[in-house]
C-alpha cells in the first residue's frame, strides 16, 4: 500500500521575523495560544501571509523531547510586538521541506519519513541551541487552528526541518 508521503525537497528561506507566543507543545494549548495570535494580529499592518499561521519547533528539543512551541505569524519588521509576545527571527537558511495532507496517520507517516530521509540521504538536520524548524499551516479553505485538537481529523501544513 502506498503511503502516499510528499516529496522531500532542500529549499532555501529567506530570513524571517515572527510575533510569537510561547505554548506547551500540545494540541489544546497551541490552539489557545493561536487564539491569542489571531486576536491581537489580525489588524497589526506589519503582518505578512495572512493566510499562513506558523508553529515553531526548537530543533534542539528533538534531542530529548520537545515540549515547547512558539505560535505566531511572519511580520515585515519587530518594530510593533504587542505587550505578552516574543519575537523570533530564524536567519537566511536551508530546510527539508515536506507538505502534510491528510489525517492524523497521514502527518505521523510524513513526520517518520522525513527523520527517514535524513538518516538515507547525507544531509544533517540542525538540531543546535537557537535552530528552530516550523510548520506553514495553511489557514484557507479551513482554519485547522478553530477546530479542537479532538475533533480535527485533516491537516495541510508545510514541514521546514533545518539543514546544517
Amino acid at each position: 500500500m502506498k503511503s502516499n508521503v510528499s516529496e522531500i525537497v532542500v529549499v532555501e528561506r529567506p530570513e524571517m521575523k515572527a510575533i510569537v507566543l510561547r505554548t506547551i507543545a500540545n494540541q489544546r494549548d497551541v490552539r489557545q495560544a493561536w487564539k491569542e495570535i489571531e486576536n491581537v494580529m489580525a489588524d497589526h499592518s506589519g503582518r505578512l501571509n495572512t493566510d499562513e499561521g506558523l508553529v515553531f519547533i526548537p530543533e534542539w528539543q528533538w534531542a530529548t523531547r520537545v515540549e515547547t512551541l512558539w505560535v505566531g505569524v511572519e511580520v515585515r519588521s519587530l518594530d510593533r510586538v504587542p505587550e505578552g509576545f516574543e519575537t523570533i527571527t530564524i536567519p537566511a537558511k536551508k530546510y527539508a521541506k515536506t507538505t502534510v495532507r491528510g489525517d492524523r496517520s497521514q502527518m505521523d507517516r510524513t513526520y517518520d519519513s522525513l527523520w527517514k530521509w535524513f538518516e538515507s540521504v547525507g544531509f544533517e538536520r540542525d538540531m543546535t541551541i537557537g535552530s528552530y524548524g516550523y510548520e506553514m499551516n495553511r489557514l484557507i479553505p479551513v482554519n485547522p487552528f478553530h477546530i479542537p485538537a479532538d475533533v480535527i481529523e485533516y491537516f495541510d501544513f508545510d514541514i521546514y526541518a533545518p539543514v546544517k
